[in-house]
């Protein structure tokens, strides 16, 4: 029987962690990762934060060395943009002509930054993304004075905060009425827009753009709610787009993403989907949902890379995200309810403090919390366990929640 081919398309942190967990499941198969960059799989998280304030190299913070992939049996290829998928063919066909035959396939293509129209083509605007993106901001925010940001989301927010560090001034305009509205509760949202405020940064929320001009060297942002804003390079940072491009044009099941099952399976033999552009189904979840963090990105792409390469492995956690921003951390898990929830806040009176949204039977939906890593580990817990719980317990910072998740589980 010859050996099992698996081919990973995406070289983020997906299809490096399918990789890797195919070898580990297979030590026979055959394995390429199809990275699209010219570079091996980085961290991605630096992107915003240390490549803008210090200046590092993304292939400073490599996922693995290549030594690492050469000695896991991981052929990886830089520069290798894929053309085409032939589902039928069970082969893929890179830009310059080359063909991998597979046996599993896993599409771990992640996501695309969403634009905005309106958008003079002389005007300085950026996107963030890549390694070639955030190299090219740190250049022009170096030469900058001022930066507009146009999203008030985790990446926006990060990108504002390495401005600042940098001592430029700063922008932030935002669409709706408080930042981080899609990852935020009320509370841990105000707390950060404090923080920015306190740093500088002048924030804008409920702020419609109507378009961004080229204006004197720079960019002047024409607004239907704030007038126009001048500034000497903006940040467009309002959100990311499956790229669901290969999976469209091969006839796969795609809403927002590639449908798969527990196991990263999409609707044609053989072929899986990993970490951002997968939209999956999840206990905690009513219905599929598609996760833009890190954290799933990683434990997604090491749950479908073992899938494919033979493991009975399925894939259902809760999810969890961070964001460092100057000198504090924000971090939540769970996904927040589209209904009105029971909202509890636990504050510490030190600064931080840990959110809670719980359900109508008391059980914990999702948390949210400013520099209080121990509160999200064990709330993760909580949320796993589907168990009533004490609200008041729950509130009192004295109640240690890891001991609370403990009595939970054993419930």
């Amino acid at each position: 029987m010859s050996a099992r081919r698996i081919v990973i398309v995406g070289g983020g942190v997906a299809g490096y962690g399918a990789a890797m967990a195919a070898r580990e499941t297979d030590p026979d198969a055959q394995l390429w990762l199809l990275c699209a960059e010219d570079a091996l799989p980085y961290d991605r998280t630096t992107l915003s934060k240390q490549v803008l304030t210090e200046g590092i190299s993304p292939q400073e913070r490599l996922l693995a060395p290549a030594e690492a992939f050469r000695t896991a049996r991981v052929d990886v290829r830089t520069g290798a943009r894929v053309a085409a998928l032939e589902s039928a063919a069970r082969t893929v066909v890179t830009e310059d002509g080359t063909r991998y035959a597979y046996d599993a396939l896993v599409l771990a293509t992640g996501a695309r930054p969403r634009t905005l129209s309106a958008v003079d083509p002389q005007a300085p605007v950026h996107y963030l993304r890549w390694a070639p993106d955030a190299l090219e901001l740190r250049r022009r925010l170096l030469g900058a004075r001022r930066l507009a940001v146009v999203g008030a989301g985790l990446i926006g927010l990060e990108v504002a905060a390495a401005a600042r560090a940098l001592e430029r001034e700063v922008d932030v305009l935002e669409a709706a009425p408080q930042v981080l509205a899609r990852c935020c509760d009320g509370a841990s949202a105000a707390a950060i827009e404090r923080l920015h405020r306190a740093r500088g940064a002048r924030i804008h929320p409920g702020c419609r753009i109507e378009r961004i001009e080229a204006h004197a060297g720079g960019a002047r942002i024409v607004t239907a709610t704030h007038g126009a804003l001048e500034a000497d390079l903006v940040l467009v940072a309002i959100g990311i787009a499956p790229d669901t491009a290969l999976a469209e044009a091969a006839g796969l099941a795609v809403q927002d993403g590639i449908l798969v099952d527990a196991r990263g399976r999409t609707s044609a033999d053989g072929i899986y989907a990993a970490g951002d552009v997968a939209r999956l189904p999840l206990g905690v979840a009513p219905e599929p949902v598609r996760l833009e963090n890190w954290r799933h990105a990683q434990d997604h792409g090491r749950a479908v890379g073992a899938a494919a390469a033979g493991a009975e492995r399925t894939y259902d956690s809760v999810p969890i995200y961070w964001s460092d921003q100057y000198d504090h951390r924000l971090q939540g898990a769970g996904l927040l309810p589209r209904a009105p929830a029971r909202t509890l806040v636990r504050d510490y009176g030190d600064g931080t403090h840990a959110t809670f949204l719980l359900d109508a039977d008391a059980r914990l939906l999702a948390a949210i919390a400013l520099d209080r890593g121990q509160d999200i580990m064990g709330a993760r817990r909580l949320i796993a366990a589907r168990a009533p719980l004490d609200p008041a317990a729950l509130a009192d910072p004295a109640q240690p929640l890891m001991r609370l998740a403990k009595q939970a589980a054993s419930s």
